[in-house]
């Protein structure tokens, strides 16, 4: 007498084969999500800008000194406002030109993250020596304060190959 057991009508038994290939889809879907996950693009409360926060290019006095006033203390000075600030009001489009998967995403990531506009990522074909700011005629200050944001130091005009309506950032790694 056989004494196995036989499943019920309504189950299904799958291949062996098709189990192992589903465990290697979501163990490969993992790591595909953990390779292309870019936290930069998670919105959160403090990525916003904060209201209070404001510059000002005024002096400011406190009408009630803090600290007695005798006859050695001297005038204050007058602070003389600083040049207006360059804003951050031309777009970026930044390309990848090194073998580091994911860099032009993550450096347009750091970008929104300092108040600029990124327009697009892509991969950049061809040699560029370093890390470079290209930017459009009368755009050469805001693609000085890019590579100070960046912390990198070369900026250039534009080539024939570049839109001239944008800067165009090119990272090296």
């Amino acid at each position: 007498m056989d004494h196995r057991r036989t499943p019920a009508g309504n189950s299904l038994i799958l291949p062996l084969w098709t189990i192992i290939l589903s465990a290697f889809l979501c163990v490969g879907a993992a790591i595909w999500f953990v390779l292309t996950f870019d936290a930069n693009k998670v919105p959160t409360a403090s990525a916003a800008p904060s209201p209070s926060v404001t510059t000002t290019t005024e002096p400011t006095t406190d009408p009630a000194p803090s600290v007695p006033t005798t006859a050695a203390t001297t005038e204050p000075t007058e602070v003389e406002p600083t040049a207006e600030p360059v804003a951050r009001d031309i777009a970026v489009a930044v390309y990848n030109n090194s073998r580091v998967t994911g860099l032009a995403r993550t450096t347009a990531g750091n970008l929104q993250a300092a108040g600029w506009t990124v327009t697009g990522t892509g991969n950049w074909r061809g040699s560029i020596p370093e890390t470079t700011v290209y930017y459009p005629e009368g755009f050469e200050e805001q693609a000085q304060l890019l590579a100070r944001d960046l912390d990198f130091g070369r900026v250039m005009a534009t080539t024939s190959a570049m839109r001239d309506d944008r800067l165009t950032l090119i990272v090296t790694g």
